[in-house]
């Protein structure tokens, strides 16, 4: 039995929803269909996280569309039967899990994050720094549903495993690989995701720190009982954080161990027999931790090059833009007046003209 629900609220810039979980009356179509002992997948429309802990146990399978167009009934069904394309997608955010099985407004509420503001109506203040998405989760060891970067492999027809990591630095660079194998019944697109924690020598309140940061992902095409290797590498801006210090705003490589895990999803990743890891020290120099910008990074400037032009450039320009405003001024003048029988030398060697130019 396939269900089709969709998010009770719009979402919408300058607002928040009121509510992550779905209408009473879908829950209770979704439940009545539960107990007749068949399979269902529930394929719901959805503009974000939602809250799908009160009835998510009964189904066996939930496909999310997200904000579809026309197509979306032709885009599920293709999906389903994997016709041309499979269901291999992954959540690029958590889905909470609430508090309680009755998931009242108030229990949601605390189940979330920033609940503890939206319920009293107060001016968001964002003090979480770092600590945002799935690194909140983490960071407040908060039971979810489905965690960041989840979904099934091959509809759920088997787990991949993984093993093997290895971190081998070459020159400023790191390469992250590990192995990658399942004996399910088909073939199937897995995600890989590679998670580091920092070394302790990043500044700052360990409260606001995250433990674990994505930094990286590729889909690969995994096939029954043929092992395969996922590659990540990790630039010298991949291992450096922000230091806001007092005259500092600017990148620095961190000093230190790096730990690396990979896995299928956020919480899965860093847990020993579900993700596979690895440590290597940061391979920054020892006399120069700071990073301007990566080299293919063209569209953020360079902190060694100044973003404002110089002293020079500006005169420079100026003195352009005079000569130009004078050249104009000149051309009116001898519409206005007529033709000018002599102008000093002086005149026309800063506008780059000569007599014949002023007798036209």
């Amino acid at each position: 039995v396939v269900l089709v629900v969709v998010s009770p609220e719009k979402a919408s810039e300058g607002r928040d929803r009121s509510t992550l979980q779905l209408h009473a009356k879908d829950v209770e179509l979704i439940r009545k269909h539960a107990a007749t002992g068949k399979k269902v997948v529930v394929a719901m429309n959805a503009p974000g996280p939602m809250i799908t802990s009160t009835w998510d146990s009964l189904v066996s399978a939930i496909v999310v569309s997200w904000l579809p167009g026309q197509q979306n009934g032709r885009g599920i069904a293709m999906a389903l039967y994997n016709e041309d394309h499979e269901a291999s997608g992954r959540l690029p955010f958590t889905f909470p899990k609430c508090s309680t099985e009755e998931c009242t407004h108030e229990d949601e509420l605390a189940s979330v994050a920033l609940g503890d503001q939206i319920k009293e109506n107060q001016v968001r203040v964002f003090k979480e720094k770092a600590l945002i998405g799935y690194r909140w989760y983490h960071a407040q060891q908060r039971a979810v549903s489905f965690p960041f970067g989840f979904g099934l492999f091959a509809y759920g027809s088997a787990e991949v495993k993984y093993s093997g990591a290895k971190a081998t630095s070459t020159g400023s660079a790191v390469t992250v690989t590990c192995k990658m194998q399942h004996s399910g019944p088909r073939a199937g697109h897995e995600v890989p995701q590679l998670y580091i924690s920092f070394p302790s020598s990043v500044p700052g309140d360990p409260e606001s720190k995250p433990e674990w940061v994505l930094k990286g992902f590729e889909k690969v095409r995994i096939e029954p009982d043929s092992p395969v290797e996922a590659s990540f590498t990790l630039s010298p801006r991949d291992l450096s954080y922000w230091d806001d210090a007092p005259g500092k705003s600017l990148w620095v490589c961190a000093k230190g161990t790096f730990r690396a895990c990979v896995g299928s999803n956020s919480r899965d990743a860093v847990v020993e027999g579900k993700g596979t890891c690895a440590t290597f020290e940061a391979p920054c120099a020892a006399d120069n931790h700071i990073l301007v910008v990566k080299k293919d990074d063209s569209m953020v400037p360079s902190q060694q090059a100044s973003p404002w032009p110089s002293a020079a450039s500006i005169v420079a320009a100026a003195a352009a833009s005079l000569v130009t405003l004078i050249a104009v001024v000149a051309g009116l003048r001898r519409r206005q007046q007529g033709p000018r029988t002599h102008v000093g030398s002086d005149t026309l060697q800063l506008l780059g003209l000569t007599e014949e130019d002023c007798m036209e």
